[in-house]
């Protein structure tokens, strides 16, 4: 069987030549190996070195976001961006950083909140980070907003509306230069004067009186000078040229009040057919001079018309009449009436049984300046618009006033402006600019940390508890400390 068998013969060189492939075959195999499994750290995370590197860049980050001792608790640090930190770490450049500072002071404000979202973040040096672009947010909560100035400290809130309120005491100096203008309906009842509120001219805005009636008061009232029996004041007017004053009516001096003498003679009166008789005696004769009473401006006149002796009349040029009129005193028939205000006159005048009936009428101007002054420091100008009487005064009550601010903060390059559009005060809205230009400004603007280049401020947000301004940059070099407003 064995001679069935071949014999084959190699020669000796011929093996060494394999065993030297096989070496090569076995090194290009490890050399493969190593290279994939490099290429798989670099793809897929390693447990270890991941944990590793995230502790050394949060470490990193940390110190370069507030100096050493600043915060109250470090930064909190958040790796993000896709794959591994190997391989973002070999070039230098992380894709994507979250930072979140809960308590830090920014611009003078405590215990602000700081958030940023940070891409292709490098550090070209020990002491400065670049940012390919940022997102970042600071919140600052109501009660932390600084309060310059003020005597009692504002309270914010967020409007229905997404806007902001700002509720603050107003001192009493601030509103000196306050110009209120009330307008009132004057009237006449017997000889009282009332002016009633109708409305109120406040801050450019004309308000009914009874929305303010704090401010307007009750029902004024006035007396007005006494006016004879029978005589009555008609109407009040406002007019440019001070109040006007309507009154007329008849006033009338029974015969029983008449002088019971005349040129040192006893007298009595009768009255008929429109002529006042005197009765007396003259030349040892009862007699009736009858006259007629004439007016001649403020002077009233008993003109003789007939002398009644011996049982019948007899005419002035009479001689009989002539006679006993040459014994009568002609200045004790003449008399003066009262004065009247300017405007108002006699009209007219009559007798009767009654007595002697005088027709008084007209309107009379009483100046503004005799209205008296209402109670409290700040003197009262009045006038007249459309019929109504204005009341003028300028300054407020003396007293602290609540006012609301109604807005929407902005940011003005630096500047945080919460510069009000409406008022509301007594309960009313006002526009803003209006009341500003009576009123002694509250402070409305803050200002705000300066940014390294590349970055800028954004939009304001009313929060329910406080205020969100956001910031945003492209290519943004970041010195160290600079986030929280200081450098190392």
């Amino acid at each position: 069987m064995t001679a069935l068998l071949p014999e084959v013969h190699r020669p000796a060189h011929h093996g060494v030549r394999g065993l030297r492939r096989k070496g090569v075959a076995l090194a290009a195999t490890g050399v493969t190996v190593l290279v994939a499994l490099g290429m798989l750290a670099l793809a897929v995370p390693v447990p270890g070195l991941e944990g590793f590197l995230g502790d050394r860049v949060r470490q990193r980050v940390g110190d370069q976001v507030a100096c050493p001792g600043t915060l109250p608790s470090r930064p909190e640090v958040t790796v993000g961006g896709d794959g591994p930190l190997l391989p973002q770490a070999l070039r230098g450049t992380l894709g994507e950083l979250r930072v979140r500072v809960p308590d830090v002071t920014l611009s003078g404000v405590p215990h602000a909140a700081f958030a940023a979202t940070m891409k292709d973040v490098s550090q070209p040096d020990g002491n400065s980070t670049h940012v390919g672009s940022m997102d970042a947010e600071i919140t600052v909560a109501f009660a932390n907003l600084p309060a310059q100035g003020q005597a009692t400290r504002p309270s914010f809130h967020r409007a229905p509306d997404g806007g902001l309120t700002v509720d603050v005491v107003m001192p009493a100096e601030a509103a000196d230069n306050v110009k209120a203008r009330l307008y009132l309906t004057m009237s006449v009842q017997g000889e009282t004067v009332r002016s009633v509120p109708q409305r109120l001219e406040l801050f450019g805005r004309t308000v009914p009186a009874g929305q303010v009636s704090d401010l307007t008061g009750g029902v004024r009232t006035e007396k007005l000078p006494h006016l004879p029996d029978g005589v009555v004041y008609k109407s009040i007017t406002p007019r440019a040229d001070g109040l006007h004053v309507a009154l007329g009516g008849v006033s009338t001096t029974p015969l029983s009040a008449l002088p019971s003498t005349v040129g040192g003679r006893d007298v009595t009166y009768t009255a008929a057919d429109g002529l006042l008789g005197i009765n007396t005696s003259a030349i040892g004769l009862p007699l009736t001079i009858k006259t007629e009473p004439v007016l001649s401006g403020t002077t009233l006149t008993l003109t003789p018309r007939k002398v009644h002796i011996l049982g019948g009349d007899h005419d002035p040029g009479d001689a009989i009449a002539k006679l006993v009129l040459a014994q009568t005193d002609k200045s004790s028939l003449s008399r003066t009436l009262p004065a009247l205000p300017r405007g108002v006159s006699y009209r007219s005048v009559t007798v009767d049984p009654g007595g002697i009936r005088l027709v008084i009428d007209g309107v009379t101007v009483k100046p503004f300046s005799a209205l008296s002054q209402p109670a409290g420091d700040h003197p009262t100008t009045f006038g007249a618009a459309g019929g109504l009487l204005t009341a003028t005064q300028k300054g407020g009550s003396g007293e602290a006033t609540p006012i609301t601010l109604y807005g929407r903060p902005v940011i003005r390059g630096a500047t945080l402006d919460i510069a009000p559009r409406q008022i509301q005060m007594f309960g009313i809205r006002f526009p803003a600019a209006k009341v500003l230009a009576e009123v002694s400004a509250q402070q409305t603007t803050f200002p705000l940390q300066k940014l390294p280049a590349g970055l800028a401020y954004g939009k304001v947000e009313v929060l329910p508890t406080g205020l969100r301004i956001r910031l945003s940059g492209r290519d943004v070099t970041l010195a160290r400390g600079s986030l929280t407003g200081g450098s190392c």
